[in-house]
């Protein structure tokens, strides 16, 4: 086993923690999440995938972020404001987040095109832009977080396999399935403390 296939089997465990724990609004996750995406920086540079691995350098810089925002609310002393809740966002909203991250994909797209050895410049550039979006959603608990990374999780199945890159092919894969069950689970947690508090 080389040492690229260790660090990506590693980067697939800590990644299946974070999806498991996020589903579970554990604070823990955010620590998985970190340690998962700075190991698969290392092998998306190997791939040649950059934008991936620009991607996952934000991930960790986010995870950071998500486990503040989460600790501050845990710590509050108000008890509706203890753990940040779930909430939605307007279909508006998500119209302007879409139409935003449609253009800095075909932005990023072109420029990996012209400037990079990227074999497949604006699916890199499509899941990393998407990814931002979802992250900064799934850090605020936006349900419809687990709406995006379906979709984004369902097409790095395709980049992943294109890169012979099996291990988070199979990761993509479970964490697609995962994401029907993180909103379910978050939805019944909106609904919830939308009935105690309504």
């Amino acid at each position: 086993m080389d040492f690229f296939t260790v660090i990506e089997l590693a980067s697939v465990i800590f990644g299946l923690l974070y999806v498991i724990l996020m589903m579970r609004q554990n604070i823990w996750c955010w620590i998985c999440g970190i340690l998962s995406s700075g190991l698969y920086i290392f092998s998306c540079f190997h791939a040649k995938i950059y934008l991936e691995a620009g991607l996952n350098f934000y991930y960790v810089v986010i995870g950071f972020y998500g486990w503040f925002l989460w600790l501050k609310r845990k710590n509050n002393d108000d008890d509706e404001e203890r753990h940040l809740q779930v909430t939605e966002w307007r279909a508006s909203a998500h119209i302007i987040n879409i139409a935003i991250c449609i253009f800095l994909t075909l932005f990023l797209g072109k420029i990996m095109q012209l400037h990079t050895d990227s074999p497949r410049p604006y699916f890199d550039a499509a899941i990393t832009v998407f990814g931002f979006s979802a992250t900064i959603l799934e850090a605020r608990k936006i349900l419809s977080a687990w709406i995006y990374w379906f979709i984004i999780n369902g097409a790095s199945i395709l980049l992943m396999i294109d890169r012979r890159m099996p291990f988070y092919a199979i990761l993509s894969a479970v964490t697609t399935l995962l994401c029907i069950r993180g909103y379910l689970d978050w939805k019944k947690s909106k609904e919830t403390f939308e009935k105690a508090f309504t």
